[in-house]
């Protein structure tokens, strides 16, 4: 009977964890209660490694899961809108790969001698979220640092750290008050270590606060303005155009809705992500319906140039080496990519493609398809994808007839901050990130891919401009602060200046210079703890 009530009060203490993590979450959660969320799970840790005679490591990984699976239920259920197979493998999945790290903290507890405390979880921690933003299955959407996304005057040294900073300040003051109250539960006073390890939370807690702050007063961008319309053309996305009349009559729109919006002054028209419902094979884009539609419009609007989404396809010659994404057309028998594209029109110029290259799992891209191949048809029966859509290799920039560089990001690719530098570091002075967030409705999912644009801003010091089809779309300044936005689901065109600027941050140019650091930290650290386990059992 004890040791149930035990087991059940350590379950609690879990999923406390789970709840407080996700109540601190964007865009409406309060992050402030990220910096004790873990103080509990701590405590089911700590109890655990105490009778570790009477429990398996084993143990601990569930509770581990448990508190995290509750993080991802509670923050991410909306993908169900999107797919149901897609939003339970990702909390599940992701619940297994975030519980993996506190496991392997436990493993060193009982293998190594127990003084160094639960510090290995740092390193552990940060570099699960270096790898996990770095393979097929990678959903980084609930990397810790994001916790801050709607509170940018909090985190304005991201410029340096990126978002792992964010994991380790957590992870650091999680600890520190869990030494604090661990001392004050099991003596029942505070000593000395207890009242220095309180000190040093708060410490912690509020150097990086203060130098967040003070950047946010005095930080002060150079004035070079460029005048940007972003359209929101407001269409459901499960809703196809499939005749050329409702084609036409959606472009017409959207060149209506920027009309409203467009000066003399104005120098980029940002339409979102598959704002062209009938893909452009590249071979003969001049030809198609949108294309000649915004040439005509830029023709009456000298100096404009209009950036859109559009699926595009590539056609290859069949002596050529075909990409592994290559698919052959059913009719034809030709071999060509499909890519899901950034596209730039303007006078006199011919059109330039930017190819989304961090796809999403599942939907976008069947993780090790090469491996996977027989579940293709499972993955496209559920609303998947049974191969891959095209990428590229490099983060080009659309370069503009009065040479401004602008990263043409798509969706998916703006929750990663390491991807995003490398548009940075190819000379990008502004962000433009194209999405459709109307997949997931009116849940909390736009809202929170909104609050982690913010946070690019933050670390590449680039102005934003984010048009979002159904919303929200937004224009953000290098502080992270979004200066002007739309409603959700509401037809809109907004208007604003931006600045650009050339100058590299510390995190655009290093990367994630945390995460390498860790994960070589952690690769020896598995290796001692390997060998001391050897060593033990030789004994």
């Amino acid at each position: 009977m004890i040791e149930r009530i035990f087991r059940h009060k350590l379950l609690l203490y879990s999923l406390l964890t789970g709840f407080l993590l996700a109540l601190s979450w964007p865009a409406r959660g309060f992050p402030f209660l990220v910096f004790f969320a873990f103080v509990p799970l701590f405590w089911v840790e700590d109890r655990l490694l105490a009778r570790r005679d009477e429990n398996r490591a084993i143990v601990f990984l569930l509770y581990a899961w448990a508190a995290f699976f509750v993080f991802n239920l509670l923050t991410t259920w909306w993908i169900m809108f999107a797919t149901v197979p897609g939003m339970i493998a990702a909390v599940l999945l992701n619940a297994t790969f975030m519980a993996i790290p506190w496991w392997l903290m436990h493993l060193s507890r009982r293998i190594l001698p127990s003084a160094q405390g639960p510090l290995p979880v740092i390193i552990f921690w940060i570099a699960f979220e270096f790898l996990h933003a770095r393979w097929e299955l990678s959903w980084s959407w609930l990397d810790l640092g994001n916790v801050f996304a709607a509170y940018p005057a909090w985190v304005q040294w991201y410029s340096a750290t990126g978002t792992a900073g964010g994991s380790l300040w957590v992870l650091t003051v999680n600890i520190l008050l869990f030494f604090f109250i661990r001392q004050l539960v099991l003596e029942r006073f505070v000593g000395k270590r207890a009242r220095w390890n309180a000190i040093l939370a708060l410490m912690v807690f509020a150097v990086p606060s203060v130098i967040s702050f003070y950047t946010w007063i005095t930080y002060e961008e150079d004035a070079r303005p460029v005048s940007i319309v972003i359209v929101q053309p407001a269409e459901d996305p499960y809703e196809q155009m499939r005749s050329r009349a409702e084609l036409e009559q959606h472009i017409n729109n959207m060149i209506d809705l920027a009309d409203s919006r467009i000066s003399p002054a104005t120098r980029f028209v940002i339409a979102p992500e598959g704002a062209n419902p009938h893909g452009i094979w590249k071979h003969e884009a001049e030809q198609h319906y949108t294309i000649r539609a915004l040439r005509a419009h830029i023709d009456e609007n000298p100096g404009i140039a209009w950036i859109m989404g559009s699926f595009t396809y590539e056609l290859f010659d069949p002596r050529d080496d075909l990409p592994v994404t290559a698919r052959q057309h059913p009719v034809t028998g030709d071999y060509f990519n499909a890519y899901n594209s950034a596209f730039m029109v303007e006078a006199g110029r011919p059109v330039q493609y930017y190819h989304k290259s961090k796809l999403v799992p599942g939907i976008e891209r069947m993780p090790y398809f090469r491996v996977l191949g027989p579940l293709g048809r499972l993955v496209d029966r559920f609303g998947g994808i049974a191969g891959s859509l095209g990428t590229q290799d490099t983060r080009d920039v659309f370069i503009s007839a009065e040479q401004r560089r602008v990263a043409p990001a798509v969706c998916y690719e703006s929750i990663y901050g390491d991807f995003m530098a490398g548009y940075i570091l190819n000379g990008a002075s502004l962000i433009f990130i194209i999405t459709n967030d109307g997949w997931w409705r009116d849940t909390p999912g736009y809202r929170q891919h909104l609050q982690y644009a913010r946070l690019r801003a933050i670390e590449t010091r680039r102005s934003v401009a984010r048009s979002a089809s159904t919303g929200i779309s937004a224009f953000i300044n290098q502080r992270g602060e979004i200066i002007k936005e739309t409603n959700w689901w509401e037809p809109a065109a907004i208007s604003a200046t931006l600045n650009e600027n050339n100058r590299i941050t510390f995190y655009a140019r290093t990367g994630n210079f945390l995460g390498k650091i860790s994960l070589f930290v952690s690769v020896l650290f598995l290796f001692f703890m390997i060998s001391q386990r050897i060593i033990k059992r030789r004994i």
